[in-house]
C-alpha cells in the first residue's frame, strides 16, 4: 500500500523566498487554529455544563410522586430536545479531543525517531484520585497509545511499552539512585543522594529514553 509520494524540489532564489513566505503563513494559520481550538474546547465545556444543569432542572420540575413513594420523571418535548442537544455537544467535544490526539501522534511519528517509548500507566488506580480523575479521563490515554502504536508501525518505528513498575519518575537521571517516595505534588525532582534538581517530567523522559535504548541495543 502506497501512503505518500516524496518529491524533491530545486527552487531558485525567488521561489525559495516565496516558499518561506508560504511556510510562514501556514505556521501562523496553524498557531491561530490551535489557539481557537483550545478556546474548544473551553466554550464547548461551559456550554455542556450549562445544558446539563438546565436538563437536570427540567427533570426536577417534571417529576411525579407515586403512591409507592417513588419518583417518576416525565419526558416532555423540551426535555427530549435538551437531551439531543447535550448529546450533540458532548459528541462535538469528543471529536475535538480525538482530532487533537491525531494531530499530536502524527506530528510525533513524522519526526521518524528510531524508537518511541511509552509508559504503561495504571489508569484505573489514577482514576481513584478525585482531584485528577476528570483530567485523566479527558486525556484518553488508551486512544493516544493506540494511535501512537499503529502510526509507529506505519512509519517503521519501534514502539516500546515500558514496564508498569519501571520507576521512571523516582530514578535520578544523573546518578541512577531511586527515591523511596515521590508525591504527585512534587513537580521538581530532587535527588536524595547527589542533590540533582530537574523537572520531574524531563527526568522521567530521560530515564525512559535510556530504557528504550537498552532494549534496542539488545
Amino acid at each position: 500500500m502506497i501512503k505518500t509520494y516524496k518529491v524533491m524540489l530545486l527552487p531558485n532564489n525567488k521561489q525559495t523566498t516565496k516558499l518561506f513566505e508560504c511556510a510562514g503563513v501556514a505556521r501562523w494559520a496553524y498557531n491561530w487554529a490551535l489557539e481557537q481550538q483550545q478556546t474548544k474546547v473551553k466554550k464547548v465545556e461551559k456550554k455542556l455544563k450549562r445544558l446539563q444543569r438546565k436538563l437536570s432542572k427540567k427533570y426536577e420540575l417534571n417529576k411525579t410522586h407515586t403512591q409507592g413513594g417513588e419518583y417518576r420523571y416525565r419526558k416532555t418535548k423540551n426535555i427530549k430536545k435538551l437531551e439531543l442537544l447535550v448529546l450533540k455537544t458532548y459528541r462535538r467535544l469528543k471529536n475535538i479531543r480525538r482530532n487533537y490526539i491525531h494531530q499530536i501522534t502524527t506530528s510525533l511519528a513524522r519526526t521518524k525517531p528510531e524508537y518511541v517509548v511509552m509508559e504503561d500507566l495504571n489508569t484505573c488506580g489514577m482514576l481513584k484520585n478525585r482531584k485528577l480523575s476528570k483530567a485523566i479521563q479527558e486525556q484518553v490515554f488508551r486512544e493516544f497509545k493506540r494511535q501512537m502504536e499503529y502510526k509507529c508501525a506505519w512509519n517503521k518505528i519501534q514502539f516500546i511499552l515500558a514496564d508498569r513498575y519501571y520507576p521512571s519518575s523516582k530514578t535520578c537521571s544523573r546518578c541512577y539512585s531511586i527515591k523511596d517516595k515521590l508525591s504527585l505534588a512534587e513537580r521538581t525532582f530532587i535527588c536524595d543522594d547527589c542533590g540533582y534538581e530537574i523537572d520531574r517530567d524531563l527526568n522521567a523522559s530521560i530515564n525512559l529514553q535510556r530504557y528504550g535504548k537498552s532494549i534496542v541495543q539488545h
